[in-house]
């Protein structure tokens, strides 16, 4: 694993992870990001893929646009490395792609920036397996997430800048967060958490709906796995951060079937 840490934002050398966190390749402070709950699932059907030279990504881990690309290279056994962009961090980006953003696919001498866009070449081409495992997007849960996005967004970002992830490990990636993702009235960060009761509710009282639109644990569409999964997985993972929100049977199920096939950790051990 690679973890972009201190001042200077070096890459620093990284350790042989535990099996759980094999596939991606990804330590920070000398843990394993995943529960002690988290299971393998039983990839006999589909081969690890391992390129030369191994994909890396540069990421954070609040980024539901970078869950895309993490849950993709999962779905597919791709094995890869995570390269965690503390959130201030602008020289790293700026060097690779032109300007501070994030994803960042890098393999040998290509780069590419857009999550979507880095999925679909993952997914198009056959040196990283079976191709076309995502089906076209339906655009049914946009809908809803457009319907709620005052208060999951004060919801999310209040508690993403507090956890204890890679890309706010330091004072300055905090407050250069909270600078570049104010939030309308009332827009102090601690105010909103605080006054989180209501906006909870809010979300609640729309969960019914969602879980409506929710096929199966297994794709949320009828037709199989699509875009749609790569969206909606990228989003719901961060709902684990909302300790009081309740996610319906059919979510829940969901989210943590995904989470476990794509290999990607839920935020529930830093629920506030």
């Amino acid at each position: 694993m690679a973890f972009v840490g201190g001042a200077t934002s070096q890459v620093m050398p990284g350790r042989v992870a535990p099996s759980a966190c094999r596939r991606a390749v990804g330590l920070h402070a000398g843990k394993c990001w995943t529960m002690s709950a988290f299971q393998e699932v039983d990839r006999a059907d589909l081969p690890q893929v391992v390129t030369s030279p191994i994909p890396r990504v540069y990421v954070y881990d609040h980024c539901p646009y970078c869950v895309r690309v993490r849950y993709a290279l999962g779905m597919k056994n791709i094995k890869h490395q995570l390269v965690w962009l503390l959130n201030d961090d602008k020289d790293t980006p700026t060097a690779l792609v032109g300007k501070k953003v994030v994803p960042i696919f890098q393999m040998g001498d290509e780069i590419m920036k857009e999550s979507m866009d880095i999925v679909r070449r993952v997914d198009g081409d056959p040196q990283f397996g079976p191709v076309h495992m995502f089906g076209p997007e339906t655009g049914r849960f946009q809908g809803w997430f457009s319907a709620n996005a005052d208060p999951l967004r004060r919801l999310l970002r209040t508690r993403h800048v507090l956890a204890p992830l890679p890309e706010f490990s330091f004072k300055d990636g905090r407050n250069a967060f909270i600078a570049n993702h104010p939030l309308p009235e009332p827009s102090d960060y601690a105010e909103n958490l605080a006054n989180s009761a209501e906006l909870v509710q809010q979300v609640q009282r729309a969960m019914p709906e969602l879980e409506s639109l929710i096929f199966s644990p297994e794709h949320a569409s009828a037709d199989g796995l699509s875009y749609d999964d790569v969206d909606l997985f990228a989003r719901l993972r961060s709902f684990t951060i909302i300790r009081d929100l309740h996610l319906p049977p059919k979510v829940s199920a969901y989210v943590e079937h995904m989470a476990r096939t794509a290999d990607i950790p839920l935020y529930t051990a830093y629920a506030q």
